[in-house]
């Protein structure tokens, strides 16, 4: 009996140990580690025989068998359900780490073809942009063999030309223009006017152009006629959006040009003056632009004066060696400043060009009777004083143009009628042919001269005279009696003749 027992248990514990590894053999084949090394020995089997009797405990680990299964609380299947739960949190792990380094080179890969993508990307973008920019400062791809007119503001920002040219086309790249400009120290410096200004020009025939007053189209031509004074000239020249006309009149009272006009620098009487540079200002055509800076625009016009009446020689008398007027003046005893308040005073007064000689040589005579007291050879007094209309409101045109404020007190420090000899200086700015007959008067023994009065018809008559008793006869033909009468208190009181 008990032999047949003993081989029942025998049965039962080899039929486990079949069933056991099996299991053991599924779990063997799905062990990476078992698939990496093929030939590594495994041995998943438990040695049920060792440690255990025939008597005894066998029948306590098979007494809690039932149907072939292990029950919970069993020895040995407890130790065998952790070594399987550790196994597989290693081969997990395993798996998890090979999934991860998989997907990082993945990722890598796909940064490395992104970031390729946008170096490319934005490479061709630059090249682009610059091959743009510089065909846009070459002038590659501008419209040929067309202008268009720009007017620049006074002063302009580099932003402000920058938008100018923007805007009519003449730069199609702004920020390329800037940037230019600035590596080539163009951020100033450009001149204000209109231009009418190519647009397929490059960045720096563009920047040269703007540069110059040479090239800018708003020239104003303004012709100024001998004898204008300075207050004329100005308004003017305000008229015609030259300048201020209060600009210029502080402008041409300094010092400020002797520096570069040699001939300014004989001017010592600042003081007497109304404005320092009247008589110089050359009467001529001249081309200014709209809003010129006005030291330029006085400049032009001593620049003409030196030109026409400092640097030029004359051949005054025939066969004579030509002369500066300089020149001719010293060998008169006259300085260059007196030549030009005397020449001022005959364009103011003379009726037409052969007038001037002879008026020229009624002031001539009436100041070489100054070493006498005013006295000439035939006994008359009273030339010392040239008594000329034309100086008595300057440094206005006539009594109507001064200040309401100012007229009734008004007393020009000019007036010949009441001061010796030349005034403090020019009340005109006189033309060549005045200049001219300043020092070089016709030879006449005439201490007077009047004029009448010009028609639409002719011009006006002079009328010369050696004493006061032809003069009082040229004054009544001339239709003058009345004026003569109005200074009749005047005379009496200074011995002074009037014409």
């Amino acid at each position: 009996m008990s032999d047949e027992l003993e081989q029942k248990r025998r049965e039962k514990i080899e039929s486990f140990k079949v069933e056991f590894q099996d299991d053991f053999d599924d779990i063997s084949s799905s062990d990476p580690v078992a698939e990496d090394n093929p030939d590594e020995p495994k041995d998943y089997s438990i040695n049920i025989d060792s440690g255990i009797d025939s008597s005894g405990e066998v029948e306590e680990i098979f007494a809690n068998v039932e149907g072939g299964e292990i029950n919970s609380h069993s020895g040995a299947p407890d130790e065998v359900e952790q070594k399987l739960d550790s196994h597989e949190m290693r081969v997990a792990k395993r798996k998890d780490k090979r999934r991860r380094r998989f997907k990082a080179r993945k990722n890598r890969l796909i940064f490395r073809a992104i970031w390729l993508t946008m170096v490319i990307f934005t490479s061709i973008m630059i090249g682009q942009y610059i091959m743009v920019g510089v065909n846009d400062m070459l002038g590659v791809g501008r419209e040929d063999e067309k202008s268009v007119s720009i007017t620049v503001p006074k002063n302009a920002t580099l932003d402000q030309i920058t938008d100018i040219l923007s805007e009519n086309k003449v730069i199609n790249n702004p920020y390329f223009f800037k940037i230019y400009a600035t590596v080539t120290k163009a951020t100033s410096g450009y001149t204000m006017g209109t231009f009418d200004i190519a647009t397929n020009k490059d960045y720096q025939a563009i920047i040269n152009y703007m540069q110059s007053d040479m090239n800018r189209t708003d020239v104003v031509k303004l012709r100024f006629r001998e004898g204008l004074n300075i207050k004329e000239i100005a308004d003017l020249l305000q008229e015609n959006k030259v300048c201020d006309s209060k600009e210029f009149l502080e402008k041409c009272d300094t010092k400020d040009f002797d520096e570069d006009y040699e001939f300014l620098k004989g001017i010592k009487n600042d003081s007497q003056r109304y404005y320092r540079l009247e008589g110089y200002l050359f009467p001529d055509t001249y081309e200014f632009y709209i809003g010129e800076d006005v030291t330029s625009v006085v400049q032009k016009f001593l620049s003409n004066y030196r030109r026409k009446l400092y640097l030029s020689k004359i051949r005054f008398e025939s066969g004579q060696k030509k002369q500066t007027i300089e020149q001719k003046a010293e060998a008169l005893g006259m300085t260059m400043e007196d030549v030009i308040t005397m020449a001022s005073l005959i364009q103011a007064e003379a009726a037409n060009q052969s007038d001037m000689y002879v008026i020229s040589s009624v002031l001539h005579n009436r100041l070489d009777t100054i070493p006498n007291d005013g006295m000439n050879d035939l006994g008359e007094g009273g030339f010392k004083y040239l008594q000329l209309d034309s100086t008595v409101f300057y440094p206005y045109r006539s009594e109507t143009q001064i200040p309401a404020t100012m007229r009734k007190n008004f007393e020009s420090r000019y007036n010949t009628y009441i001061i010796e000899g030349l005034p403090a200086g020019p009340i005109c700015s006189p033309g060549l042919e005045a200049v001219m007959a300043a020092v070089n008067p016709d030879n006449t023994n005439y201490y007077y001269f009047c004029h009448k009065a010009a028609t639409d018809d002719e011009e006006a008559v002079p009328y010369y005279a050696t004493n006061n008793y032809e003069h009082i006869a040229n004054l009544e033909e001339a239709g003058l009696t009345d004026n003569r009468e109005n200074y009749e208190d005047e005379e009496s009181s200074q011995n002074e003749e009037w014409y």
